[in-house]
């Protein structure tokens, strides 16, 4: 029978697995490209379900969130220079300011909960972010992409009012119909937003490979190149929350900024730069969840030892 300590690495460690075999699918299957369509319908599907189970009262916005905020575009846009800088390829340039760029993840209160920490402050930072990146989005993007269009800007703001504002709206307009439906939706969709969330990282991982493929000129070596400045953002991101924040919640705003809405970045990067940019956000997913798989493990550790230190406090 396996040790207390030893019980929680095996389900913290499941999430990773299943990327990492979505991104091993998605790169042997490069024709499955074809239906890369379908990553802002399934986008759209598990943005509905977050906003239909979500308890809207528990948002409660302080001075840190808008930093969390500031932070989030602040490294996407100083990424996005630095890498332009440094390596001189617009791709890679966008690569940084798409990974850097997406906000906090609807599961991060879920993984503050399990760290034992404070859920509703992580839950009002995916509220500020989403919305307050979402906004800001709308005129990043045509600069970033050097489409600095009156049109370009039109469709960008489109996308993402058609993405965001159309689940929300179907999600509140069920909520006021059908009050019960919050608590159903809460016990019953987990898994199936998860099986979504899985196909859209297997299709971007497809739609990366079957452009690499069918541009000779683009170097495999832009694979490593695009998990090295992931990785490397994960990093900043974890550390900066970390230290933006006042000291009784620092971890929580470590989270905030750490963990991220990389479906979102997919969904826009495929959409207005192309599958190259797009690995950013999805080699984001693995690192942030090896992190989290890290978190838990040593606090389910600490915990066990604890309860093995004093067995029965009341005594």
């Amino acid at each position: 029978m396996a040790s207390p300590e030893h019980r929680g690495i095996f389900p913290s460690l499941l999430r990773p697995a299943l990327i990492f075999f979505a991104f091993t699918a998605g790169g042997l299957i490069p024709s499955a490209a074809s239906f890369a369509w379908l990553t802002r319908y399934l986008l759209m599907a598990m943005l509905f379900l977050i906003f239909l189970r979500v308890k809207f009262d528990r948002i409660r916005p302080r001075p840190t969130h808008w930093r969390l905020l500031a932070a989030n575009l602040l490294i996407a846009f100083a990424a996005w220079l630095a890498v332009r800088f440094l390596t001189g390829s617009d791709m890679l340039a966008q690569t940084a300011f798409f990974t850097g760029a997406c906000p906090t993840a609807a599961a991060a209160p879920v993984i503050m909960g399990f760290l034992g920490g404070s859920a509703e402050f992580v839950l009002t930072s995916f509220f500020v972010t989403n919305l307050g990146v979402s906004a800001a989005l709308t005129g990043l993007i045509p600069l970033v992409t050097g489409q600095l269009t009156g049109a370009f800007l039109l469709q960008v703001a489109r996308d993402l009012l058609l993405v965001i504002g159309v689940p929300m709206l179907c999600a509140v307009f069920l909520r006021k119909c059908f009050p019960s439906l919050r608590e159903k939706a809460a016990a019953k969709t987990n898994g199936v937003s998860f099986l979504m969330w899985i196909g859209m990282l297997f299709l971007a991982a497809a739609s990366a490979s079957a452009f690499i493929r069918n541009t000779p000129d683009v170097s495999h070596c832009i694979f490593w190149q695009v998990a090295v400045i992931s990785a490397i953002l994960c990093v900043i991101n974890f550390s900066c929350g970390f230290f933006l924040s006042e000291k009784r919640c620092r971890r929580e705003a470590s989270q905030s900024l750490g963990q991220k809405n990389t479906m979102l970045l997919i969904c826009l990067a495929l959409t207005f730069a192309g599958p190259i940019p797009a690995l950013g956000p999805t080699f984001y997913i693995l690192w942030h969840n090896l992190w989290n798989a890290a978190q838990m493990y040593f606090h389910d550790r600490k915990a066990a030892r604890r309860g093995l230190a004093d067995p029965d406090p009341g005594k």
